[in-house]
């Protein structure tokens, strides 16, 4: 009899343990506008609006629309417009980097199947001093590529495990690999890790320790420091992409994007 209630009051220690390292978030709902789109991408810091419909990428704001569009490339595979005047757009299966101009004019084609030495994108993002951060799935090493010189400089060695998802900002790389750990390597080389991330279908990291997270249709905030999550409670149900910046959630399903205001702890 003392054994199950011992048993007893451990299960529900567990169990308020387990409510008490999820709190609820609210939000407040901004507007809900109409957009039709493949893919929604974001909002830059000038509030323009970047998409994908039939392979073709588009920047809109409330007086004009750009597009780029590029057939002989295949698939767009990601797009980086942290600075609205330097856009890097990413075609994996064709190994290629384009550089666009605010008006998605093309800059600059790279094309890495070109390259003496061979090297096969498996990320690419936008950093500083006329760089992009490319990660090379064959030698497993983070570099950074000139744009302008051509030159190539890697600042890591062979990484241990894949890269699974990534971001990054001007000074740093930010990456998961297949066991959720989350690090990040500075434009010096420097490699920390940061802690490791929630299983998710979709995350953007917020700071060096906290992310917004997509699974089951349910949005969450994660803080690595304390390990407790935050269920954001928003009307959609259903959810095909979500993005974050300035304190504005955007989120979008069947053609409609929602932006909520929300404070994160």
């Amino acid at each position: 009899m003392l054994l199950k209630k011992t048993l007893f009051v451990f299960i529900l220690n567990l169990i308020c343990l387990s409510v008490k390292s999820q709190g609820i978030l609210s939000v407040k709902k901004i507007e809900t506008i109409e957009h039709e789109c493949d893919v929604f991408l974001g909002y830059d810091n000038q509030f323009n609006l970047y998409s994908i419909k039939n392979n073709t990428l588009s920047k809109k704001n409330s007086s004009k629309t750009y597009q780029y569009n590029n057939i002989n490339l295949g698939k767009i595979t990601k797009v980086d417009f942290q600075n609205p005047l330097q856009i890097v757009v990413f075609y994996k299966n064709f190994n290629t980097i384009i550089l666009l101009d605010n008006q998605l004019n093309e800059i600059k084609k790279i094309e890495f199947n070109l390259k003496p030495t061979p090297i096969t994108l498996d990320a690419v993002s936008l950093s500083s001093q006329n760089q992009v951060w490319i990660y090379d799935s064959i030698s497993s090493k983070i570099g950074l590529y000139n744009v302008n010189t051509d030159a190539l400089k890697w600042i890591s060695t062979m990484l241990e495990n894949p890269i699974i998802n990534y971001e990054s900002d001007y000074t740093h790389f930010y990456w998961t690999d297949k066991n959720l750990n989350l690090y990040r390597i500075s434009i010096y080389g420097a490699i920390e890790k940061l802690g490791i991330q929630p299983l998710s279908e979709k995350a953007q990291l917020i700071n060096n320790s906290c992310s917004l997270y997509q699974l089951n249709n349910q949005l969450f905030y994660y803080s690595a420091i304390d390990q407790k999550k935050y269920k954001i409670t928003i009307d959609e149900k259903i959810i095909s992409n979500f993005f974050f910046k300035d304190g504005i959630l955007s989120i979008f399903t069947q053609n409609e994007i929602t932006n909520y205001k929300i404070i994160l702890p």
